[in-house]
């Protein structure tokens, strides 16, 4: 099993440069890239820039294992309007083409949302037809799609979660399973058993159940994941892939977060010092 944050754990005025430089220090064996709209790498990015970047993390050690484009949030692949999905899968393709210049081996997908406007059904056959599209553009990249739980009121059980990938029909669709975003409404453990070799990647981060909403959400080792359940579900599996800690920087000394983030995640994990 290997280690990697995301880049989202340090506050925003540090260069893109220095986080990479931080997580080797910290030891990390990877981190994951944020693809924006804008900014330091963004989809916008030419190759010579993406080349760079995989370079300067490369030459600290470090991997990329995984990318996440947080525009699928705005361009749902469930959206009523067609030409909304259409934005969302050209976002999304694009995201895959800069994975696989970076490196990475998987690209963090939420595949739609449920609303007053988007039916459960709805959005089901929607974002089933969205990631069959990424699928094509996944095979050729060579980058897998990782389709995340989150708080977006669907694919609520494993076992739907599991149906839903096994029905894109593709090898290079899976699951990135986030840990601390289903404690609100399952068991980290259940679903690892049941996901199985769907899963992809690793999302680690706390959650208080007595605080109710994103207020809940804490640091590793502060709330109620069960992390030895945790630790034996994924050894029973056989997963050794990355554990990626998804948490915010501290508000006072943000840069500092990396190397207790880290120290955590071999803690909740039961791994060995570096």
């Amino acid at each position: 099993m290997k280690l990697a944050v995301n880049l989202s754990l340090f506050p925003g005025d540090v260069p893109l440069k220095e986080r990479l430089r931080l997580s080797a220090e910290a030891g990390c064996d990877g981190v994951e890239i944020n693809i924006e709209g804008e900014g330091e790498l963004s989809l916008e990015a030419s190759d010579s820039q993406l080349e760079a970047v995989r370079k300067e993390a490369a030459d600290l050690g470090l991997e990329i294992p995984s990318v996440h484009c947080g525009l699928h949030w705005k361009y749902t692949l469930t959206d009523p309007d067609p030409a909304v999905r259409q934005k969302g899968i050209d976002v999304l393709q694009r995201s895959l083409e800069i994975g696989a210049a970076l490196g990475a081996r998987v690209l963090l997908v939420v595949p739609g949302v449920v609303n007053r406007q988007v039916s459960y059904a709805d959005a089901y056959q929607r974002a089933l037809e969205g990631v069959r599209k990424l699928a094509e553009k996944a095979a050729s990249t060579g980058v897998a799609i990782g389709v995340e739980n989150v708080w977006n009121k669907f694919l609520l059980s494993p076992l739907e979660m599991r149906r839903f990938i096994e029905e894109c029909e593709s090898e290079w669709v899976g699951a990135y399973f986030d840990v601390g975003n289903i404690l609100a409404y399952g068991y980290p453990h259940h679903w690892i058993e049941v996901l199985h070799e769907k899963i992809r990647a690793v999302h680690v981060k706390d959650y208080r159940l007595d605080v109710p909403g994103f207020g809940g959400f804490v640091y590793l080792g502060q709330g109620d994941v069960p992390w030895k359940l945790v630790q034996d579900a994924l050894a029973k599996i056989g997963y050794d892939g990355y554990i990626t800690a998804e948490l915010p920087p501290y508000r006072y000394g943000g840069r500092e977060t990396v190397f207790d983030v880290v120290t955590s995640m071999r803690r909740v994990m039961g791994l060995s010092a570096a």
